[in-house]
């Protein structure tokens, strides 16, 4: 166990919320104390040093490991909780993992043997790959950086690490020289390849209790990662030829982690004959995958987007626009397959195929299939009715509460939907419900070509849907898909409503682009932001507002955000300076008579932004370990709550207009182990104010539950289809009942059933 020493004098005894008991470590950018939180959790606090504040690079720096490890798999580092500023000071907040590092175990009870050694090698192997998978590059792999903990080790110390599609050249070494790569010194390209140096030099030092490469000086150790050999006397020789492979001088001929892993596992063990090179079809010194995307957070996900399909139709149990089996015909360029399924609306029954768990479920429970993609988007739904357009708008929440993206009533970044518009066939309310869960429609895949899909909007009897590729699309409920127009970059948001009489689709742009189409396919606007569009809405008044963000994870320790009018392209109000960090899970809601922007920061403050102007009206700190991932406008007893999920892996409901939180929620038992929220959306299911939340976790499968808000009951579990992940949702309603519209990786699009209203 880490020793740890008491507070001194000089030592603050309060960090944010968090109650310092003890000095965990420190170095030459900041101490770590032991901390307890309010609600009694053990937590690491690392503070930067007081002598440093004014440096703003060094704090941008410091604040960057907390974005950086956020994006880690949670079972390989210590998950971060929060971070913020306490007066000038950074601090992040991370679990607290008991144990020592790897380096103070060896030099306590020297090197690792035996299953102990395999053991360690294959767990910190897979720790890399996940960080690799992460599109990270750790660039400072050493016995010091991995904590034993009771479960197992974890790699900690993101510091110095950078997104793989932010390294390029280094201009000076940085790193622990003893582990460093050669192309390190060398200012060379530094990617996944030189953490897998890292992790043999770290290697050695577990098995032998030395460094591969020793040295009385900081030259001598240099020059022997240069142009010595390394020195793997006493490496048990199953892992000899590994270790050896990944010490070579050339990147290119070093194993990939994924590779490493196979060989391991498939050949541990004193009697194992020798390994095979490096398997030739892999690349070496490359990523695990071939492209990152942006970063989790907003609308969309990595390489994510959607193409040509039939939307949902009108029916009695089914959806005609879409097909009911896998290989049914439901767009254009895409033939029905093999076996291809009655159209939904033709009398075929409909399509049991997702497995749902489920205890209570009051007036019909909503759930989603889970997403690992970024975004999701709803409708919003007052008192259980999608709004007459010409009464309410999309973005009219319950109080009204649309979801990040549209003008939805529920949260997820990106569309939003209205009712139905007049001249729409009227539902049948004597048609029977189909049960929780049931699929009820499915589409045949959409286009390769369009990517997959990032974003959905629902408006009357048209599903919008936004794609990776630029691309906007429109079904009517009846008719096949028709492309509403090439926007440019990946489309990050959509919402859907009446501008100006017109029924209207907003889109907004990773590269800064902002689109107004009419739902026939006219473009009726299209401006430049100048930074990547992290949401859209049409609110109220039918006006359509972008959000643009200026943030850069290396540089910037705060963002610029900007409101925008779509169709003028001219900005709304101020630029905004005051996030810390990039803004988190925004969302659009109605607090009295303004439609509003609600944003979280890296520093969990909550600010509420008056859309017609800009202006900040209410703002407040949630105050709690956990930072912010999602976040949407709801009500309850007809009370106005912000919803949000948290890397804590709880669910809360706040009041916008004093920051109380009024409910906390644990995902499970398994929380926080089970972190990872990928989409959040909010509405009534009858009188039940309900919020779903699509999960997906590193430690389990994808589920999406959703919660009452009144007391936190789990109403209803739907696990993840046969055919992938959803990375988009939104709620609709079909026959007068509330309907699940989904679209994911597998480029369909699926309607599930809800229940009875």
């Amino acid at each position: 166990m880490a020793d740890m020493r008491p507070l001194r004098p000089d030592d603050p005894e309060r960090i944010g919320s968090y109650r310092l008991v003890g000095v965990l470590g420190s170095g030459g950018q900041g101490v770590v104390y032991r901390g307890v939180g309010d609600d009694g959790r053990q937590v690491a606090v690392k503070v930067l040093h007081g002598h440093l504040v004014h440096d703003d690079d060094l704090s941008r720096r410091f604040l960057r490991e907390a974005e950086t490890a956020r994006r880690v798999a949670p079972f390989c580092t210590a998950a971060v909780l929060d971070a913020g500023l306490a007066g000038d000071r950074p601090y992040i907040v991370s679990e607290y993992v008991p144990g020592d590092t790897l380096q103070a175990l060896v030099r306590a009870s020297g090197p690792r043997s035996g299953g102990a050694l395999d053991r360690l090698a294959i767990s910190t192997l897979t720790a890399l790959a996940a960080i690799h998978e992460a599109g990270i590059v750790h660039r400072d792999f050493k016995p010091a950086n991995v904590l034993m903990g009771p479960d197992g080790p974890v790699v900690i110390d993101f510091g110095i690490a950078k997104a793989l599609d932010a390294t390029t050249m280094t201009s000076a070494p940085v790193g622990t020289p003893a582990y460093m790569s050669p192309e390190q010194f060398r200012g060379e390209r530094v990617g996944p390849a030189s953490d897998v140096f890292g992790w043999a030099g770290t290697m050695v030092f577990a098995a032998t209790g030395r460094a591969a490469f020793a040295g009385d000086t900081v030259a001598a150790v240099v020059n022997g990662v240069l142009s010595g050999a390394p020195d793997l006397s006493g490496v048990p020789p199953h892992l000899l030829d590994v270790i050896e492979a990944c010490l070579s001088k050339d990147p290119a001929d070093r194993p990939l982690p994924a590779d490493l892993l196979r060989r391991l596992i498939r050949r541990s063990g004193p009697g194992a004959p020798p390994l095979p090179g490096p398997d030739p079809g892999a690349t070496p010194g490359s990523d695990l995958r071939s492209g990152f995307g942006p970063s989790p957070g907003f609308g969309t996900g990595p390489g994510s987007g959607p193409g040509r399909g039939s939307g949902p139709g009108h029916g009695s149990g089914a959806v005609p626009g879409l097909g009911t089996g896998p290989g049914s015909d439901a767009g254009p360029s895409s033939g029905a397959g093999p076996g291809s399924g009655t159209g939904a609306g033709s009398g075929s029954s409909t399509v049991p195929d997702t497995p749902v768990r489920r205890r209570a479920v009051i007036g019909g429970a909503v759930a989603a299939a889970a997403a690992l993609g970024v975004s999701a988007f709803t409708v919003l739904r007052a008192r259980g009715d999608l709004a007459d357009p010409s009464t309410r708008r999309t973005d009219r929440p319950a109080v009204q509460s649309p979801s990040p993206g549209g003008t939805a009533t529920s949260p997820s970044p990106g569309g939003t939907s209205a009712g139905p518009s007049p001249g729409t066939a009227s539902p049948d309310p004597t048609a029977p419900a189909e049960p929780f869960g049931t699929r009820l429609a499915r589409s045949a895949p959409l286009p390769r070509a369009v990517g997959t899909p990032t974003t959905l909007a629902v408006t009357g009897a048209t599903v919008a849907c936004g794609t990776a590729k630029g691309a906007v699309y429109a079904w009517d409920l009846s008719s096949a898909a028709e492309q509403l127009g090439d926007g440019g970059d990946s489309v990050t948001w959509l919402a859907a409503g009446d501008v100006g009489g017109t029924r209207a689709v907003a889109s907004g742009h990773r590269d800064g682009g902002m689109r107004l189409w009419s739902t026939a396919g006219e473009s009726l606007a299209s401006h430049k932001a100048g930074d990547p569009v992290i949401a859209v809405t049409i609110t109220s008044t039918g006006t359509a507002v972008g959000v643009s963000q200026k943030y850069d994870l290396v540089r910037d320790l705060h963002s610029v955000v900007r409101l925008w009018d779509i169709a003028t392209g001219e900005r709304i109000g101020k630029a905004i300076d005051d996030h810390l960090q990039d803004v988190r899970g925004p969302a659009f809601g109605r607090l009295g008579a303004d439609d509003v922007l609600v944003t979280g920061d890296g520093g969990n403050r909550v600010r509420v932004w008056r859309l017609s102007d800009g202006r900040l009206i209410h703002s407040f700190r949630t105050g709690e370990v956990g930072g912010i991932e999602l976040m949407s406008c709801g009500e309850i007893d007809g009370d106005p709550v912000i919803v949000s999920t948290h890397l804590d892996a709880t669910l809360r409901v706040y009041d916008p207009l004093s920051g109380k939180r009024r409910k906390k929620w644990r995902y499970s038992d398994q929380s926080p182990g089970d972190r990872g929220a990928t989409s959040l959306v909010t509405g009534r299911l009858g009188d039940v104010p309900f919020a779903a939340v699509a999960h997906a976790p590193w430690n389990g499968v994808p589920v999406v539950r959703v919660w009452d808000l009144r007391d936190g009951e789990i109403l209803g579990v739907l696990g993840g289809g046969d055919d992938g992940v959803i990375s988009t949702l939104a709620l609709a309603e079909q026959a007068g009942r509330p309907v699940l519209v989904g679209a994911g990786k597998a480029r369909r699009i699926d309607v599930w059933s809800l229940g009875p209203a």
